[in-house]
């Protein structure tokens, strides 16, 4: 079907966290039929996330064709101005046109609905719901303003959220909840699919992320790592990641149903997925080797002693869990959450107890960004820019190339990275300024917790799964090639690609390019891909905090229970 400028319609449908590593054995085994149309009856391939593959990086990336350097979006938190708090990132800090802005300026209708980081919602031509970090409770998360409403009554218990947490003795349940929510999801899509005609339709279900987050090691070892011995259950459990892959494909068959022959269906996920056996704690790393010094009171150098004894929310959580405790007291936490946290930063050591002016480096962010305390951007900063910076730096990379498994004893950091190697653009002043990666992808640097574990190389507790570079890419449509493998595309061709094919002109200030290698030769010489000069300059501060103090405290909980906090 094509629209009203002449060109055909496109789906773009987001499966958050899904990958090819588990999709094309499937396929294969003949259990995902609808995934196995879409190999053939279009092109498919790997598709190059963000560094690091964080969810609202990744999506922001997408949607705007640009590296993080542009758009400005590095974690699921921003830095504070003038400040070593963070808070959790919004649409206010993404910068540069959006695919759907652009396609609503040519004359477009689009639907954009659930995709993260999307809250509060832009004003499109057409219908846009924001996704992931979106307050439960907010009223102002759809345009136009009643559609939210109609979305609700049209679809009861709706919800930015899936409905059950992860938790030891209650994973049948979570994982019921997970495929619920995607029910719901595709539920509410057709309601917004059917509501008003579109020409550009954009939906992301994140079930396939969120179980892979806690039930990665019960595929793979296929016997569920729970304290039940009900065969049935560890059967269930086993097969979570697969049943949410099955039910993925069923949706994608309805999809593909409403879409038709005639329209662009592209399928693509944010990042991929693989085991997670390792944390790698950056702020005990950081004390351990000196970068990073505490307060010399006496209330902090008690709790630093602890520290050094083990006495740490994790170790503490762990000898809970072991007593049968943990349950009781998380659901106690829930009730009394502020109080909770204020006796935590009593007990234990906290962000509030560091020496900034003796701390050289530190770490805010969910894959472990370095940060060095620079003086004229940090508010104590310490490190005189330019050469005292720089042996900082060096510095970094000698200590994190040397470092070893403890367990097995080989080197794990395969390459090192600086701001200037990765970001380009007017926001890599908000960047991470050193960052490392493994050649064990199973460890996972980590930097949300403050001080959790006295130890800076542990076991994870209970995530099993992790980000991987490599998400997915399908495009079947007129003028795609059958079967063609493609190679080489990332998240941030996405958009260029889209708007090709929908005859708008491309901004020359994106970054990414037009996926040619899944069209057909015909196609490729008849594409008629222009450019426009974008219609304003990036730049400009950060968009800063939007939340209330308990909607963000409820945000960064719900996104630790969903598996991306850890």
């Amino acid at each position: 079907m094509e629209n009203l400028n002449g060109h055909p319609r496109v789906m773009l449908i987001g499966f958050d966290g899904a990958t090819l590593d588990l999709i094309k054995p499937w396929v294969q085994a003949g259990i995902l039929p609808n995934f196995e149309r879409l190999m053939s009856e279009g092109a498919v391939g790997p598709l190059q996330s963000t560094i690091p593959p964080v969810t609202p990086a990744a999506w922001g990336t997408m949607a705007t064709g640009m590296n993080q350097g542009k758009h400005g979006v590095y974690d699921f938190f921003a830095r504070r101005e003038g400040s070593y708090q963070t808070y959790i990132v919004n649409s206010r800090d993404r910068h540069g046109a959006t695919l759907w802005g652009l396609l609503s300026d040519g004359g477009y209708r689009v639907t954009v609905f659930n995709v993260p980081a999307t809250y509060p919602p832009d004003r499109v031509n057409g219908s846009m719901v924001s996704g992931l970090l979106t307050p439960s409770l907010a009223t102002d998360a759809s345009w136009p303003l009643e559609l939210l409403s109609d979305l609700k009554r049209a679809v009861p218990g709706f919800d930015f959220h899936p409905p059950g947490i992860f938790s030891k003795g209650k994973e049948v349940e979570f994982v019921q909840s997970v495929l619920d929510w995607d029910k719901m999801t595709l539920d509410a899509t057709e309601f917004l699919m059917k509501r008003e005609p579109w020409d550009f339709l954009f939906t992301v279900f994140i079930g396939t992320d969120i179980i892979s987050h806690w039930m990665w090691r019960e595929m793979v070892t296929q016997d569920a790592s729970v304290q039940n011995s009900d065969p049935a259950v560890r059967e269930k459990l086993a097969h979570a990641i697969e049943n949410v892959y099955r039910q993925a494909d069923q949706i994608l068959g309805r999809m593909l149903e409403v879409a038709g022959d005639d329209t662009y269906v592209m399928v693509v996920s944010d990042h991929g997925f693989g085991s997670l056996e390792y944390y790698m704690h950056l702020n005990a790393w950081l004390v351990e080797n000196g970068y990073l010094k505490f307060k010399r009171t006496p209330g902090v150098m008690l709790k630093y002693l602890g520290y050094r004894l083990g006495f740490t929310p994790l170790n503490i959580l762990e000898m809970m869990r072991k007593l049968h405790l943990a349950g009781p007291v998380q659901e106690t936490a829930g009730k009394h959450n502020d109080f909770l946290r204020h006796m935590i930063k009593r007990v234990f050591l906290s962000l509030d107890d560091i020496d900034w002016s003796r701390t050289t480096v530190y770490t805010r962010g969910y894959a472990g960004p370095l940060f060095v305390n620079l003086k004229g951007r940090e508010p104590e900063g310490i490190v005189e820019p330019g050469t005292e910076f720089e042996a900082v730096l060096q510095k970094l990379e000698r200590d994190v190339r040397s470092l070893k498994h403890p367990v097995t004893g080989e080197p794990f950091v395969s390459v090192v990275l600086r701001t200037e190697d990765v970001y380009s653009g007017p926001y890599t002043k908000y960047a991470p300024d050193f960052g490392f990666g493994m050649n064990d992808l199973s460890i996972q640097p980590f930097g949300v917790h403050d001080f959790a574990s006295s130890h800076w190389f542990e076991p994870t507790p209970d995530r099993t799964g992790t980000h991987r570079m490599n998400g997915i890419f399908f495009l079947r449509g007129p003028g795609v090639q059958p079967g063609a493998q493609v190679q080489g595309a990332g998240l941030i061709d996405i958009a260029p690609t889209v708007l090709a094919l929908m005859g708008v002109p491309i901004p020359t200030d994106m970054d990414g390019r037009v996926v040619l290698t899944a069209l057909t030769d015909e196609t490729r010489e008849n594409l008629q891909i222009s450019f426009a000069d974008p219609e304003l300059p990036i730049g400009g501060e950060q968009g800063g905090s939007i939340l209330g103090e308990e909607d963000e405290k409820i945000i960064r909980e719900r996104l630790e229970a969903l598996g991306y906090l850890g």
